[in-house]
């Protein structure tokens, strides 16, 4: 079936969509030609993508005939302003469609088109719904299977211009949740816990994408590879990513927990004595997650801060703030709560104090000794019920009755003032009897679901614009936003595109 834009008819607009209804029963009808089901199913899907562009072109050609029949010019154009017939093209989701539409201008030498306003055609050939189509499809796979599936679907759309739409639905992002003023959690009690939590994943980048000193020392590593045998050891790539910081907000319900049922629930399944979901806290609410790869982690956190101000303007309730132990990370999250005069409860997480704990086990004991893991499972037992302090002068004393050996003792020794250096984030014993979260899984499922498994796919290397756009989407989409946004996204398109002549006059 023809895919080519057909010249309107002179009588009926819809014609062209009766004539085609007409072809496929004759179509179907005619049974002195076998074929397959397959061939009957792609005889009928290109028709009906082709009947489907047939009626928005008639829908097209009726709005350009009833407007060519009205003279006077819009009430945002002046008395005296003139018109002149043009035509536009559309690629839309089912074919390309011809615009035909007027076009008036007055003195102030601005061109006006009424149906571009009532349609909210965009500025570009592309229909909105095809650039949803292929941002939804990029955001969830490489740019080759989103093309070929999309292609499959009658929808083509160069990778160039693919990248184009995926940043243009993208630029919304900051704006709709600097307007999203309906608190995301409405009907949150105020002793369900507010909480925040931050991290950092790296994305392989371009050259020109990555920061400056990265690029500097990336440089001075492709420099010292050796070249010529190929099968010669070649050193890892370490200076090609950027970090891209991910945050989440969220409303936690409350569920007091103990000691035993957090380190029954660390045991292998087999091991277990205890029910494990009992010692599972409810799954967050209202969860907001964002990721940038543009922003520094000062600013990201800035932006998490606002979020939850937004949620609780009058901090009534309790603020926390898990993170993996990272020294800048905390300064940040103490200036920003400072600077905002809000008093938050910083909570290391949990399994990051584990792996210290065990480093000193192992050293003390042997990896993979009986031994290692009960001296573990004992002192992370008192990290959930004593005071730091007494956990590692209990850890030294330990060291000492067993003469540990000098790099024993070093690494005993790290994990003791590795644990007095955070003492103020490890009150575990109070958490636990507030039912507040220990771990940081929400954070870390984020930066491996949102970021890992699209950004890190075999072979992707990414420029800063791309990257942005696709984290973005992609966070709207974890949070549950996407259909909101896509609202608000036309709404602004409208806006940028359709404004009232005047207004866009004086933006000028």
């Amino acid at each position: 079936m023809p895919t080519t834009p057909q010249p309107p008819s002179a009588v009926d607009p819809f014609a062209p969509v009766h004539e085609l209804v007409a072809d496929v029963l004759r179509s179907m009808s005619d049974t002195t030609i076998p074929r397959t089901h397959e061939a009957l199913e792609q005889e009928l899907l290109v028709s009906s993508r082709e009947f489907a562009r047939r009626a928005l072109q008639g829908r097209l050609d009726l709005l350009a005939a009833q407007e060519r029949r009205d003279l006077t010019p819009p009430s945002v154009m002046a008395p005296d302003a003139t018109r002149r017939s043009l035509r536009r093209t559309l690629r839309t989701v089912f074919g390309t469609v011809t615009v035909p539409r007027m076009g008036w201008r007055d003195h102030r030498a601005i061109t006006y088109f009424p149906t571009d306003t009532a349609l909210n055609l965009p500025a570009e050939q592309y229909s909105f719904t095809v650039r949803r189509f292929v941002a939804e499809h990029v955001a969830e796979q490489s740019f080759e299977t989103a093309q070929r599936f999309l292609g499959q679907q009658g929808i083509v759309v160069p990778k160039r211009q693919a990248e184009e739409l995926v940043v243009r639905m993208a630029q919304d992002f900051e704006v709709f949740y600097r307007w999203h003023q309906a608190c995301a959690n409405d009907g949150a009690a105020d002793d369900c816990a507010l909480v925040m939590s931050c991290d950092a994943t790296g994305i392989r980048m371009i050259p020109t994408a990555l920061r400056d000193a990265t690029r500097k020392e990336a440089a001075e590593e492709r420099t010292a590879r050796p070249l010529g045998d190929p099968m010669e050891s070649r050193k890892e790539r370490t200076h090609d990513h950027r970090m891209a910081v991910v945050t989440a907000v969220w409303d936690q319900p409350l569920k007091v927990r103990t000691a035993a049922q957090i380190i029954d629930n660390l045991r292998p399944a087999t091991e277990r004595r205890l029910d494990r979901e009992e010692s599972r806290l409810p799954p967050p609410r209202n969860k907001v997650v964002s990721a940038t790869i543009t922003d520094n982690q000062s600013t990201a956190i800035k932006s998490m801060f606002d979020e939850a101000e937004r949620r609780d303007p009058e901090h009534r309730r309790e603020w926390i703030v898990l993170i993996d132990g990272a020294r800048a990370q905390w300064d940040q999250i103490d200036a920003e709560a400072a600077r905002r005069g809000v008093r938050v409860r910083i909570v290391m997480d949990l399994l990051h104090v584990m792996s210290y704990v065990w480093k000193a086990a192992n050293a003390l004991h042997g990896t993979g000794k009986r031994k290692a893991e009960e001296w573990a499972c004992k002192y992370v037992g008192r990290l959930l019920t004593d005071s730091v302090v007494d956990v590692v002068a209990g850890m030294r004393q330990s060291a000492t009755l067993q003469k540990a050996t000098d790099s024993a003792r070093e690494a005993v020794e790290t994990c003791a003032q590795y644990l007095l250096d955070r003492l103020w984030n490890l009150d575990y014993k109070t958490a636990l009897a507030k039912g507040l979260p220990i771990a940081t899984g929400v954070i870390e499922g984020a930066c491996r679901h949102l970021v890992k498994d699209r950004m890190a796919i075999t072979g992707a290397r990414w420029d800063l614009p791309m990257a942005e756009a696709v984290l973005r989407l992609r966070a709207l989409q974890v949070s549950d936003h996407w259909v909101a946004y896509l609202r608000f996204h036309l709404e602004r398109e409208s806006f940028r595109n359709h404004s009232d002549p005047r207004v866009a006059k004086k933006a000028a």
